[in-house]
């Protein structure tokens, strides 16, 4: 049988100092060993750099790179330079304040190379914890349709104290979700939940460092949505951290459907989805040749009316009613083109 392939990771930094040293350790405990890892620091001005140093030190690890940039770049712009250095044909981006479970990219594997469909992106559950690893919530799971009906839980989302270590222990459901359309209420996870087919991320990620110094997960989300589906991974297979000084995720975790940030995301999404449309435009010819015209034509459509959802008056409102009942409707009917449907897998199945 086939033999698995290499991935690369970057982690980039910017001032986690306190937790990088941890988000290094998980990938370096990773079921899957043929990893390539680099660790960018974006210019911190804290004690990033002798934190990583330290660690890597420690960990002695001929699968693990450094690099220290003089000048900030922002997110796009340091993962962009971790990029750089990795010819794998799949990449994935942990966030340094954040950690992978020692299964994470033995499942995104898996789930790639199912025999029903290819994307480019995976993307799975995460629990969210606070600066010292304790547990906030069990999952980050808001955004998937479904779970917050009413009714009896099912007993797997409940999870066990180990009374020798006090750790919580989750059952393992196995369950994965095919997306064949992207809709503007599609919704993934964070940057640390993605793993993405590297020859798609070269094709997309063609727009200049400042213009996305932040939310990169967004954007590669959005144009794997667009272009190729997702498929969701409802195991959480790695720890969000809220710590307090989050880039974006500056809110508490109250329960219910939180959001995670206090910010205005109306004038950042619509920033993102821009710069798609943008890049739809100028990488047309590239984008064609790998998707074909119908996937192009359709995609900037769908991108267009995202955006004039968003304007004022009847039109707009008219337009978000529509988007909002596609949403239900896709996973029973299928979006796209005729013959694309709505999947769900369990493991066996």
């Amino acid at each position: 049988m086939p033999s698995t392939p290499p991935v690369g990771v970057v982690i980039a930094n910017y001032n986690n100092g306190a937790f990088v040293g941890r988000a290094i350790e998980s990938v370096a405990r990773q079921s899957c060993r043929d990893l390539r890892t680099i660790v960018i620091d974006d210019a911190s001005t804290d004690r990033s750099d002798e934190e990583i140093r330290s660690c890597l030190a420690r960990l002695n690890d001929s699968r693990f790179d450094y690099i220290r940039l003089d000048t900030n770049v922002g997110q796009t712009g340091a993962i962009k330079r971790g990029l750089a250095q990795l010819d794998t044909p799949f990449v994935g981006f942990l966030d340094s304040d954040d950690r992978w479970y020692e299964n994470f990219i033995e499942r995104h594997l898996c789930v790639h190379m199912n025999a029903a469909f290819p994307v480019s992106l995976t993307y799975c559950d995460s629990h969210i914890i606070d600066a010292d690893d304790r547990l906030l919530a069990g999952t980050a799971w808001w955004f998937e349709k479904g779970k917050t009906t009413g009714g009896t839980f099912d007993a797997n989302v409940v999870p066990r104290i180990d009374p020798a270590t006090g750790d919580f222990t989750f059952p393992t459901n196995g369950r994965v979700t095919f997306h064949p359309q992207w809709t503007a209420l599609s919704a993934t996870n964070s940057m640390a939940s993605m793993m993405f087919r590297r020859s798609f991320v070269d094709l997309v990620l063609v727009v200049p460092d400042s213009d996305l110094k932040l939310y990169l997960d967004y954007y590669l989300s959005t144009f794997a949505g667009l272009l190729t589906g997702s498929v969701a991974i409802h195991d959480a297979l790695y720890a969000y951290r809220m710590h307090g000084s989050n880039k974006h995720s500056n809110a508490s975790v109250m329960g219910g459907t939180y959001n995670s940030s206090t910010k205005d995301w109306g004038p950042i999404r619509d920033h993102i989805l821009r710069l798609v449309e943008r890049i739809l435009d100028e990488e047309a010819t590239s984008i064609r040749a790998a998707f074909g015209e119908w996937r192009h034509a359709n995609s900037k459509a769908l991108v267009r009316r995202a955006l004039d959802a968003e304007s004022p008056g009847s039109k707009g409102a008219w337009i978000r009613f529509l988007d909002s009942m596609e949403a239900r409707l896709a996973p029973l009917l299928g979006a796209g083109k005729p013959g694309s449907s709505g999947r769900q897998w369990r493991r066996g199945h």
